[in-house]
């Protein structure tokens, strides 16, 4: 369960000041619903001249698995608990990669595509490119996760999948997909498609820009708030399916 958070400035007014000291501001808190009973919340939070309610909005994130999603420009104090995205972002650039690579001319037999998925989120889809490659690799902390995976490929496309937690492993060329562009080393002489805008001096580099979601959920983002980050809640905490195989608009070669 998670909540997004709005703020608005409280009344000034002689009649509002008098009833505050009664009454606090209240907090309001809209139950949105969501298919398959699933719902999150909408809430408004008072705020005076840039004084914002902490303590309160520690109580409310405590009481939500999830935590709170905030505006852009507001930077939560500590204790408070923050929704923090653990897969969409990879999903979003992986699906993607796997249209850009649809799109693209190029021979799959001669094609060596490495995917660095630190966390190994990834795995259950990691056999979509397949059929794009003579050559996979995966690089993760995560290879347990793999492990099943690389068997089943081998089995059913006879293609040996490499999977290694050695950042060494990484390739000088071929294709990298990599949210994280960092792991990537600079001496890489092939195509990376990346989250990140960063430029290295020999390769071509594609980033993501803006988002293609399935269905309509983007209407439901409040107002100041990241759309990355509330899809990213629906899809993970509210289990919205159709969010799974949404895509960057576009991705943009930002290469030198």
């Amino acid at each position: 369960m998670f909540g997004t958070v709005e703020f608005y400035e409280r009344e000034n007014s002689l009649k509002s000041r008098m009833k505050r000291l009664l009454f606090k501001d209240k907090i309001t808190a809209e139950r949105v619903e969501l298919p398959e009973n699933e719902y999150f919340y909408r809430l408004r939070v008072p705020v005076h001249k840039g004084s914002f309610p902490e303590e309160r909005l520690k109580r409310i994130s405590a009481s939500l698995t999830d935590g709170l999603i905030f505006p852009d420009n507001y930077r939560p104090g500590n204790g408070i608990k923050v929704y923090s995205s653990l897969y969409f972002r990879d999903m979003l650039l992986f699906n993607s990669a796997v249209s850009q690579l649809r799109a693209s001319v190029f021979n799959p037999a001669e094609t060596l595509i490495t995917l660095i998925d630190k966390k190994g989120v990834l795995h259950s889809e990691i056999s979509r490119l397949v059929h794009f490659a003579g050559e996979l690799k995966v690089i993760t902390d995560n290879v347990r996760a793999y492990e099943s995976e690389a068997e089943r490929i081998m089995r059913e496309y006879g293609l040996s999948l490499f999977v290694s937690d050695k950042l060494s492993a990484i390739p000088e060329r071929g294709i990298i997909i990599s949210r994280h562009s960092d792991a990537v080393p600079v001496y890489f002489k092939g195509l990376l498609i990346t989250g990140e805008k960063r430029l290295l001096p020999f390769a071509r580099v594609l980033t993501g820009e803006g988002i293609r979601a399935k269905g309509n959920y983007e209407s439901l983002c409040p107002d100041g708030i990241n759309a990355l980050d509330f899809l990213s809640a629906l899809c993970e905490v509210c289990f919205v399916k159709e969010l799974r195989r949404s895509e960057y608009e576009k991705l943009v070669d930002i290469s030198v």
